[in-house]
């Protein structure tokens, strides 16, 4: 399966997930109380499904194209070989490209693919191909441009990195290569909480930590800044009784929130199963 029907899938599954389209029921093992009071513990864990896009699906964002290579600039053709580049920098100078930013996350693990408008110019009268796959992983079949000496040729491709940001790309032949970037792939973020502030039955993406802070207080780190996202949240199990709210920015760390669930009636806090999900 290719990125971007990932993407279309992930677009799909979103749409349900900003609606909060999670259904739940609590558990009924023997020994449970069918008193419907706030579960305490993960032994009371409720059956959740979700119309949740898995950790692996990727959201696109475009940016406005940016070079980030070009070997005529640095680094030199493209020979019988490969090379790693970093799609993440600060500067892409040292690649050939801008003397700066191209409004991509520099941050680890965040970008999971590039997409490009990858191109190369024959060198030495080469007919060739290049290839392009996140570095560390194994080497594609593919190829994802096909040069030749009539003259310069791209195509807009997708490119996966690694959780350093960095790709590597190869020829056969002999070639300079170019590359504007015009988009980035993130996991979009999500997650279920247990009562305990831990992640509940492994439903989460894009979130490096969760904790509970005190009664019904809990906190979700994710990994980018959520200052700027909207945020949304339900209960799980008893989204009709319990108000569930979300601020973003109130804490020292721009990429955590700070989550409250209180009772709709009384207002007092209450620790329980809860889902939050950040648009961004």
């Amino acid at each position: 399966m290719t990125i971007s029907t990932r993407t279309r899938r992930a677009a799909t599954a979103l749409a349900g997930a900003t609606a909060l389209a999670l259904t739940a029921t609590a558990a009924t093992a023997a020994g449970s109380s069918p008193n419907p009071g706030a579960p305490t513990s993960d032994v009371d864990a409720p059956a959740v499904s979700a119309l949740f896009p898995p950790g692996s699906e990727s959201q696109l964002v475009g940016v406005t194209p940016c070079r980030i290579i070009d070997t005529r600039e640095n680094g030199g053709a493209l020979v019988s070989g490969q090379r790693t580049f970093d799609a993440t920098l600060a500067s892409y100078a040292v690649q050939g490209g801008k003397a700066g930013s191209c409004d991509l996350p520099t941050s680890a693990g965040v970008v999971t693919a590039i997409q490009l408008n990858l191109g190369a110019i024959s060198r030495n009268n080469k007919t060739s191909d290049i290839k392009g796959w996140a570095t560390g992983t194994p080497e594609p079949l593919a190829s994802l441009v096909n040069y030749n000496p009539a003259g310069p040729v791209a195509n807009m491709v997708t490119v996966p990195v690694n959780a350093s940001g960095q790709f590597t790309l190869k020829t056969p032949g002999a070639a300079h290569i170019f590359a504007d970037v015009a988009g980035f792939f993130v996991k979009p973020l999500y997650a279920a909480i247990s009562p305990s502030g831990g992640i509940y039955s492994a439903t989460a993406s894009g979130v490096t930590g969760s904790a509970r802070s005190s009664e019904g207080v809990y906190t979700v780190t994710f990994n980018r800044d959520v200052e700027r996202c909207a945020a949304a949240a339900t209960d799980i199990i008893f989204a009709s009784t319990r108000e569930v709210t979300v601020d973003n920015g109130f804490a020292a760390d721009a990429n955590t929130a700070t989550v409250y669930v209180r009772n709709s009636s009384t207002g007092a806090l209450e620790d329980s199963y809860f889902y939050i999900s950040q648009t961004c």
